[in-house]
């Protein structure tokens, strides 16, 4: 096989077939502006709307033999007729033209290979024909691992490539200047990259220049590859090698409620790229389980009435790992900004002279609501949003949060953080300054993650409806008129996987998208399990595990029994073998599931009966 990327821009391309996987290529051909041709009987939605907007031409008929030659400088067969689609392979064959027969190998001269694109970057996957399975699933791990800052990444390399070749360099000092790009702005190890600065882009072509005008080729300086600014994956390691005092960069990233999910992109990216991370309790549920085994880990956990590493300690700690010269993140729930403390960490770092940055998360009081199937804001009914820590009401005097205009505003909506505790006070606050105490109100527990729970009730009964349901922090509480939605928008609970935490496989992506479809929250687990994922495990109790061999019943045992509260944990077995392991293993409750497209429907059924 020879592998070519085609410019098929306003070159004719013929289609046979119309049918669902025809549909796939024509998006493709059209996207990338070829003339197209579709020739079928019968064509699906999508084709006639293509057709019927000029995207294409359409012919509603059988195939013509010989048509494949017929100026066409590629074809695609896609029909479900076997004869018709060796008829198009022959007659390309015989015109010297690349035909590709959809899922037959043997009739195909050309085959379409995985691509995955991120700006000019292109990287595509191929099996030959033989195993187009695998081109798919290996396509979906790089779209997974590989985000949208590669894109700026290909960009950047672009430019930079401009910026060397205009300074006139001989060749062995170009390559020792794409050399420092490249290991300067990519780990390898964990396939992160990141954008330099134009300054250091000048910095390495102008190390370039100076140090290697003529430098056998392949074989840069060491000093050149230390010329950047040093922000970049191990920079800890760099510093120390080179005796430099460099301050690694740390990141206030904000870790949204706690589902993984809901971490941002430029988040993870900083977590991928990281030396130490330094997270909130309520924050490990979005550490992505795929760290590196060498990133440190500092617990600095804080949870109602119980704050084992102090503020300042936690201040100062970031402080010292930044001056080790390590790329750092401070994961945070919700946003470093709402309640977090994050600007005070901030302008410790700043007093101490460390590079720091501040990711925002989406914060629990959106999330959280939105989640419960409260909307914040409503059209004609809330028009503004208060957040407001609960502890303001514990304050007899110097209360910095105004009751009285709060009770007043009937058109907004009021979310206190730490609620649980205080909503008695709160309440009598509220109704004293003259609310009506009929307002709808609700506390929502652990909002946006698979413990979620939560409570509807009126201002005057929430605190009795809280107390008999024992919810208890974290959560946080709602008041005003969005609250009667709930029961209609409470989108999260009708799912049929709502409240299961299933740990998988990470290489299982199918699996988990069935799972996260159905409602479920996935704990994506690398194998062997990494310290970063033993982290996230036990974030919240696990429901369940899914394995499909013996081998994954041996790495998952310990961890997802350490990770469970044990009353409905099961081991959902994809296979014979697996569930036999678990069983020898002691797992309290083993579940043979023989086909992985029951697993969704076995584990709601289970559920159900739980119920009953």
């Amino acid at each position: 096989m020879f592998p070519v990327a085609l410019r098929l821009e306003d070159r004719k391309v013929l289609v046979v077939g119309a049918g669902p996987v025809a549909l796939r290529k024509v998006l493709s051909l059209v996207e990338e502006g070829a003339r197209v041709t579709v020739v079928a009987p019968e064509a699906v939605n999508e084709i006639e709307t293509l057709a019927g907007a000029g995207r294409l031409t359409l012919e509603r008929r059988a195939y013509r033999r010989g048509e494949a030659g017929e100026g066409y400088a590629l074809v695609f067969a896609a029909t479900n007729v076997r004869d018709v689609n060796a008829a198009v392979y022959a007659d390309g064959e015989a015109a010297n033209v690349f035909v590709n027969v959809a899922d037959v190998p043997d009739l195909c001269s050309a085959y379409l290979l995985g691509r995955v694109r991120r700006g000019p970057l292109e990287l595509t996957i191929g099996s030959g024909g033989g195993a187009p399975f695998l081109v798919g699933r290996l396509r979906t791990l790089l779209e997974e691992r590989l985000g949208p800052e590669w894109a700026e990444w290909g960009e950047a390399a672009a430019t930079f490539r401009t910026e060397v070749r205009a300074r006139g360099l001989t060749l062995a000092a170009q390559e020792a200047a794409f050399t420092a790009f490249f290991t300067g702005t990519l780990d390898e190890r964990r396939l992160t990259v990141r954008v330099p600065s134009a300054e250091e882009r000048r910095a390495w072509i102008e190390a370039a220049a100076a140090t290697l005008p003529a430098a056998p080729r392949g074989q840069p300086a060491k000093a050149l590859l230390r010329a950047e600014t040093e922000t970049g994956p191990g920079a800890a390691t760099r510093a120390r090698a080179t005796g430099t005092r460099q301050y690694g960069l740390v990141s206030l990233v904000g870790a949204g409620p706690g589902h993984a999910g809901l971490l941002t992109l430029r988040g993870r990216q900083r977590l991928l790229e990281a030396d130490a991370v330094v997270y909130d309790r309520l924050a490990a549920g979005a550490l992505p389980t795929d760290l590196g085994a060498d990133v440190e880990l500092h617990g600095v956990g804080k949870e109602a009435g119980r704050h084992p590493v102090p503020q300042e300690q936690i201040s100062d700690l970031l402080v010292r790992l930044a001056r080790e010269g390590k790329r750092t993140v401070r994961l945070k729930g919700g946003d470093p900004y709402v309640f977090g403390r994050g600007s005070e960490e901030a302008e410790t770092l700043h007093a101490a002279g460390v590079p720091f940055e501040v990711i925002p998360g989406v914060t629990s009081g959106i999330a959280a609501t939105a989640a419960a199937g409260i909307p914040v804001t409503h059209r004609r009914e809330a028009v503004q949003v208060t957040l407001l820590t609960a502890h303001e009401c514990a304050k007899s005097e110097g209360s910095q949060v105004r009751w009285d205009l709060l009770a007043r505003q009937s058109d907004a909506t009021i979310v206190g953080y730490m609620g649980v505790s205080a909503i008695r006070g709160v309440v009598a606050r509220l109704v004293a300054e003259g609310m009506d105490s009929g307002t709808p109100a609700a506390m929502v527990e652990q909002g946006a993650t698979s413990a979620q729970r939560s409570v509807v009730a009126t201002l005057a009964t929430l605190p009795d409806a809280v107390e008999r349901a024992s919810l208890s922090a974290p959560a946080l509480f709602v008041i005003g008129p969005t609250v009667r939605h709930a029961d209609l928008l409470n989108w999260a609970v009708r799912r049929p996987l709502a409240g299961e935490r299933l740990a998988v496989p990470l290489r299982a992506t199918d699996l988990q998208r069935q799972l996260e479809d159905a409602g479920a929250e996935v704990v994506a687990v690398p194998l062997p399990i990494s310290p970063a994922a033993r982290v996230v495990l036990g974030a919240r109790p696990l429901t369940g595990c899914v394995v499909t061999s013996a081998a994954e019943v041996e790495l998952f045992d310990e961890e997802c029994h350490g990770s469970s509260d044990g009353t409905a944990w099961a081991g959902w077995c994809l296979g014979r073998d697996a569930a036999a392991r678990a069983r020898e293993r002691g797992w309290p409750r083993v579940e043979l599931v023989e086909r992985a497209g029951d697993l969704v429907e076995r584990v709601s059924a289970a559920r159900a009966r739980r119920a009953s």
